[in-house]
């Protein structure tokens, strides 16, 4: 691992403790799109640029809102879906869904 890498791997790490976060990663296109859809009709904001399947765009990022709560949805073609946000949600997400929420990204090399 290069000195860069891993400058940037700690900083990673570092955010996401001071702030708080979790990640679930590697979401399948379809169950990612499920999610979102049903966030929404819990009453979640959309904001951003969400797409439905077959946009044809391999990269995009959207936020769900409810109240104080943000969830950030990230798509990328490459690693399909990520959810971040704060711990109590995306854990909350996590066992919903059968996802494991993990406390940094576990690809930070790539």
């Amino acid at each position: 691992m290069t000195l860069f890498a891993l400058i940037r791997k700690k900083l990673t790490e570092f955010k996401y403790q001071y702030y708080g976060l979790n990640i679930i990663q590697e979401v399948s296109a379809e169950r990612f799109h499920l999610i979102i859809s049903q966030y929404i009709e819990r009453g979640w904001e959309l904001s951003g640029e969400y797409n439905e399947l077959g946009a044809g765009l391999s990269h995009w990022s959207c936020r769900l809102r409810k109240g104080t709560s943000t969830l950030n949805c990230e798509w990328h073609e490459a690693t399909q879906g990520n959810f971040i946000g704060p711990q109590r949600i995306v854990f909350g997400l996590g066992q919903e869904f059968g996802f494991t929420a993990n406390k940094v990204p576990q690809l930070l090399d790539s």
